[in-house]
């Protein structure tokens, strides 16, 4: 039993492993579309160069976290794990999953949306 039940704790455990928040500009057309620009949010240098640019160095995600309406210090985190010398997709995935309600989830995909982007969270 104490196997089993170690199992489905390591199963839970690494079942959100690899995982990020994809982040891809054009919401209009969601799918079908593998030219369009896209980053694994808190992932340096993977994906668009051009979007990263604008979201951290530019400070639109700034402006989107505003938009939300999240926690000042949430926001602030999600902020860091984004764009921060220290910048993690695990980091962004586990603010983003742990300390945000799903009301503000929802909130910041919709604020993400209303800057031309699609927000796919791949929940875990």
């Amino acid at each position: 039993m104490k196997k089993v039940l170690l199992g489905w704790l390591l199963l839970g455990l690494f079942a959100c492993g690899g995982r990020g928040v994809y982040l891809y500009q054009e919401s209009a057309n969601p799918y079908g579309n593998t030219d369009r620009p896209w980053v694994i949010i808190g992932a340096k240098g993977v994906g668009s160069e051009s979007l990263e640019k604008r979201l951290c160095k530019e400070g639109e995600l700034r402006e989107i976290l505003k938009e939300a309406r999240l926690p000042e210090k949430t926001a602030r985190k999600l902020l860091e794990a984004a764009c921060g010398p220290k910048a993690s997709a695990e980091g962004f995935l586990t603010i983003y999953y742990e300390e945000l309600a799903p009301e503000a989830r929802d909130r910041l995909k919709r604020a993400f949306e209303r800057h031309g982007y699609t927000l796919n969270d791949y929940g875990c």
